[in-house]
């Protein structure tokens, strides 16, 4: 029989091992609905993969996950009349020919968390620490890194050191955060469901996105020597600024490569909704603008005021085309701002995870400690077979 003597006579690596593992393995049969309160939520899908992630690390997935689709619920029916939608996505009459795409963007994101009894069957999502593109740290303090990227528009996404320093959503909503004109920042509240948010829109199941195709018109008498076509079931991605000044890299190397704005922050996604240099559907594609609005119309609901900061309805257009540092965005970034935030799948990476089930403690690929683990219970038998 193990007693505590025995196992604290085993050499102290495995002890602690053994004991962490045991301590920190759920108990419940499920991933995404394990320790969370909420009984009126079904969720229609599973997290698959965990490569290279810790299991406190795997929770903050879990409960980010859970935040987006909270975030998700309280988004839905848009009135395109009312400031947040204004902001987020243009004037009504602007978009009048995509407000339906909009509205049924929403609702598809927020099918992640369906009531009891709806059958709708979202993709697993594949996450994972490991990142497999390497590029969580690129970018600097001026342009700002990675939280999380999604990969080739499929149901996969990799997490970065930054988003588990980000806040829970409840812990920056709540009463006591922000104070004065803080309180009206949108930016001030930006938390790892918001990061959520702008994932799920970059899945093709999910966003989607108009693309206009301008072709050479046939009919050599027509006044218009193009014509565009638009289809609009094309992935989303990040809009990027136009008309505006390209950056130039900060490096030490050639200095002439083009370099977009992406609209990430609310200051840019307001942007893509004011400048007349934008295609008026550049918002409805922009996988940021949703995630900012929803997290907007969640304040709404929980604070009872529309956090309205940054204004940029300026008046004065060429300012802001000239004025970069308008066009700069907030001060604290929370992506990449000069670099797109979907990442092509790479030779020999895995597009499908691993379940991560109650049968693999809610952990399987996690620091691929389960076998040691394993090696570990069998060095234990042999120990207490022969003490």
């Amino acid at each position: 029989m193990i007693t505590l003597f025995k196992l604290l006579s085993l050499p102290t690596w495995l002890s602690s091992m053994l004991l962490s593992h045991a301590l920190a393995a759920p108990a419940d049969g499920g991933f995404i609905g394990s320790s969370l309160d909420d009984d009126n939520i079904d969720y229609a899908t599973s997290l698959t993969g965990g490569e290279s992630c810790t299991y406190n690390q795997i929770k903050q997935i879990q409960s980010g996950f859970h935040e987006m689709s909270v975030l998700f619920a309280s988004a839905q029916s848009p009135d395109f009349s009312q400031a947040a939608e204004r902001e987020f996505f243009g004037q009504a009459a602007r978009i009048a020919n995509y407000t339906s795409l909009i509205t049924e963007n929403l609702a598809r994101a927020a099918q992640y968390s369906n009531s009891k009894g709806n059958r709708t069957h979202m993709p697993d999502i594949h996450v994972r620490c490991d990142d497999p593109n390497d590029v969580c740290d690129e970018g600097n303090q001026k342009d700002g890194k990675h939280t999380a990227y999604n990969i080739a528009h499929g149901a996969h996404i990799n997490f970065c050191d930054r988003y588990f320093k980000l806040d829970a959503l409840d812990d920056k909503i709540g009463k006591d955060s922000g104070n004065g004109q803080q309180i009206l920042d949108l930016m001030h509240y930006y938390n790892r469901a918001a990061v959520w948010a702008r994932m799920i829109m970059h899945i093709s199941e999910v966003g989607h996105a108009i693309v206009a195709t301008p072709r050479p018109n046939p009919n050599p008498n027509s006044t218009t020597p193009w014509i565009t076509t638009y289809t609009t079931h094309n992935p989303m991605r990040i809009s990027v600024l136009a008309g505006v000044r390209d950056s130039k890299p900060d490096t030490n190397g050639p200095n002439n490569v083009r370099q977009l704005k992406y609209a990430y922050g609310v200051a840019r996604s307001k942007l893509l909704t004011t400048l007349s240099t934008q295609d008026p559907y550049d918002a409805a594609n922009n996988a940021e603008s949703y995630g900012l609005y929803a997290l907007s119309r969640y304040i709404m609901l929980r604070r009872g005021f529309y956090p309205s900061m940054p204004i940029m309805d300026f008046g004065n257009e060429i300012a802001v085309l000239t004025n970069e540092a308008i066009q700069g965005g907030e001060d604290v970034k929370f992506a990449c701002y000069e670099m797109p935030d979907v990442l092509p799948l790479l030779d020999g990476v895995k597009e499908i995870g691993v379940p991560l089930s109650s049968s693999a403690h809610g952990r399987s690929s996690v620091l691929g400690g389960e076998m040691m683990f394993l090696w570990g219970v069998m060095v234990w038998t042999c120990l207490d077979s022969i003490i």
